[in-house]
């Protein structure tokens, strides 16, 4: 007959069978695995290895770090750089060592290691070929129970980051001056000055049309070659030169000596001056209320790469600053002299001023049409 055992007899029973399998196996292990008990030379033996490992592994972060790092003491002095501040600097390792990090920098920012109150500050670093790099340079410091190690500077470059914020400076300078009321002949050498502190302007053309005699003039220019001799710079006027087709096709035009053989050879313009493959001329069309007024342009008779399209943004931004103001000020010329000469006029047959200026404004519109017809 089959025994019925209780539920309470059957957890005590399982119960007891799985201690019974534990006790077991540990006698198993202890009798095939008796503990092992290291010496105390063989104990230090493992924290040494383990210590220089974590060490050794730290070092190779460090060294590979994708930011340059001068590791110093608490004095300043160097002890190690990484990889990538040699890259930066073109200094190694070992010509570093031992000298102190405040000769990396300008004299006036030495001051910046000796106190603890600012971890950050942008300055320029010397590499080692005489030139200033522009960086950022943080500091922490690594301490270990309470005792301060050593310290970590970081060097990153900020070449590109200042000269966005000289870009931005500049062209609010330009808008102020645009928008001070000032001559305009007062103006262009204003505006030519504050462009010259972010692109080269050695050669600096500012081309108007005149509807009247329908040509090009310069009311602004600097020249290298030319100086002052206006023949020299009237051949801009005269000739299918490149003022004349960034007026007809309305757009920014870099040209280099290739394009300007290949655009020869289609016909597009007629030769104008002697040009070689060290030129480069940049030039964009001075635009206002949907016309084109005239030409805004850079040359450079001796570097070919002196420009490039990125500098197309910049040019178009001081285009559209003289642009409103040269046509506002025309517009203002023209008014007052039409009131000018109603003021003056004495015979009646004269026509008025009224019709003058609805002939004024058909001119204009005819002058648009055409433009836009040259375009097409």
């Amino acid at each position: 007959m089959k025994q019925v055992r209780t539920r309470r007899e059957l957890s005590q029973l399982f119960r007891s069978k799985a201690k019974n399998n534990h006790q077991k196996a540990n006698k198993n292990k202890k009798g095939k695995y008796p503990k092992t008990v290291l010496s105390k030379e063989e104990q230090l033996n493992k924290l040494e290895e383990a210590f220089q490992q974590g060490r050794q592994e730290y070092m190779n972060l460090f060294r590979e770090c994708p930011e340059a790092l001068v590791y110093t003491n608490i004095d300043g002095i160097v002890m190690k750089v990484n990889r990538y501040f040699e890259n930066l600097t073109g200094f190694l390792e070992e010509e570093m060592k031992g000298d102190s990090i405040v000769y990396s920098l300008k004299p006036e920012d030495r001051a910046y290691f000796e106190t603890d109150n600012s971890n950050y500050i942008e300055t320029s670093i010397s590499s080692r070929d005489g030139f200033r790099i522009e960086v950022s340079v943080n500091k922490s410091y690594n301490q270990t129970k309470n005792r301060l190690a050593g310290i970590i500077f970081s060097f990153r470059e900020i070449s590109h980051l200042q000269r966005e914020r000289k870009i931005i400076q500049t062209l609010y300078h330009i808008s102020q001056i645009a928008g001070s009321g000032i001559p305009l002949q007062e103006m262009y050498p204003l505006v030519h000055e504050q462009l010259g502190q972010i692109i080269d302007t050695t050669n600096f053309y500012v081309a108007l049309k005149d509807n009247e005699k329908k040509e090009l003039y310069f009311p602004y220019y600097t020249d290298e070659a030319a100086g002052d001799n206006e023949i020299f710079i009237n051949r801009y006027c005269s000739s299918q030169s490149i003022f004349h087709y960034v007026l007809k096709v309305g757009k920014p035009v870099l040209m280099d000596f290739q394009r300007y053989r290949k655009m020869l050879s289609y016909g597009y313009i007629e030769p104008w001056d002697v040009m070689t493959n060290t030129h480069l001329w940049l030039a964009v069309p001075l635009k206002a209320d949907e016309k084109i007024i005239g030409v805004i342009a850079l040359q450079s008779y001796d570097n070919a790469r002196l420009y490039s399209e990125r500098d197309i943004d910049l040019l178009e931004f001081v285009s559209q600053q003289l642009s409103s103001v040269i046509y506002r000020k025309f517009l203002e010329g023209k008014l007052k002299h039409l009131r000018q000469e109603q003021k003056d006029s004495t015979d009646a047959g004269n026509i008025s001023v009224t019709n003058r200026l609805i002939k004024f404004r058909d001119e204009e519109k005819k002058e648009s049409h055409i433009e836009n017809k040259e375009k097409e």
